[in-house]
């Protein structure tokens, strides 16, 4: 992973006064929109745009450019995936696996965000500062990132909100099939939108353990609640931590009273996830 750096693919030097200018032309409350030569900007020559405090700015500049090199797919660091279909659902709202007291990003509380604290190295953090083996971010990036959580971190726009797909499942930490090591604290699933809280109950979500040799499944006793801020991610937690064995998430979603999104639209089917929970830590 790299910094959100200007070295980084840094453009010819008459492109970086351009944007210099342009900067600095807004700051000044004169030459607004004109480039280094006091022309006006065109598509051609128009500088790139800064980073800003939302969401969308903060994946497409920070999060899929830096992280996802390591933060993808099953095999990604605590199961957080920072990929575009992934990132918000498993940051926002969600306790941090290093640090269960602590939500990844807690809406309006970037001092107490666990994103904030790995990218500032700060003390009291477990493992290393993020981007792990890299440079840290700048401090401007992070300051934008803060900025973003202290406004409420906000998803994208409404218009975005409503073009989502069908209700569905769109991700699910542990990922299916995956070997994650023990204890199994937390388990996040994420929704396309926004999830129906009154049809969350022991009916709709199970989990099982499968005990070696036995066909009759042990169902764990369960606190299903919605993400903070992020109504479209379930957090499920265990009575008890989970220990190494094999485990089964079942989701109801067809038939009376299945989960359905707020605006009363069912899964349309049973969604089942089996992973493994190894050794200890």
């Amino acid at each position: 992973m790299s910094p959100l750096s200007p070295r980084r693919n840094a453009p010819p030097f008459p492109a970086a006064a351009a944007y210099l200018a342009a900067l600095l032309g807004g700051c000044a409350g004169n030459g607004e929109g004109l480039d280094a030569n006091g022309e006006p900007l065109t598509p051609g020559n128009a500088a790139p745009p800064p980073l800003t405090a939302d969401y969308q700015s903060i994946q497409d500049n920070v999060f899929t450019p830096i992280c996802v090199r390591c933060h993808s797919g099953a095999a990604a660091p605590e199961g957080l995936q920072l990929d575009a279909a992934h990132a918000y659902d498993l940051l926002v709202g969600v306790p941090s696996s290093e640090q269960p007291q602590l939500l990844r990003v807690d809406p309006g509380a970037p001092d107490s965000s666990y994103l904030v604290l790995k990218l500032e190295g700060a003390p009291g953090i477990v493992g290393a500062q993020m981007p792990f083996g890299e440079t840290p971010l700048p401090q401007a990036t992070i300051d934008v990132i803060r900025q973003w959580i202290s406004d409420g971190a906000q998803r994208a726009s409404s218009m975005a909100a409503a073009a989502a797909p069908r209700f569905a499942v769109t991700a699910v930490a542990p990922p299916a099939h995956s070997v994650g090591a023990a204890p199994q604290q937390r388990i996040v699933v994420a929704f396309s939108r926004e999830v129906d809280a009154a049809l969350i109950n022991y009916t709709t979500v199970r989990l099982d353990r499968l005990a070696a040799g036995s066909s009759a499944p042990a169902t764990a006793s369960l606190s299903l609640e919605l993400a903070r801020g992020n109504p479209r991610t379930l957090l499920i937690t265990p009575g008890t931590a989970l220990a190494a064995g094999s485990y089964r998430l079942t989701l109801r979603g067809s038939g009376g009273g299945a989960l359905a999104d707020a605006d009363a639209a069912p899964l349309g089917h049973d969604y089942t996830f089996d992973f493994t929970v190894g050794g200890a830590q």
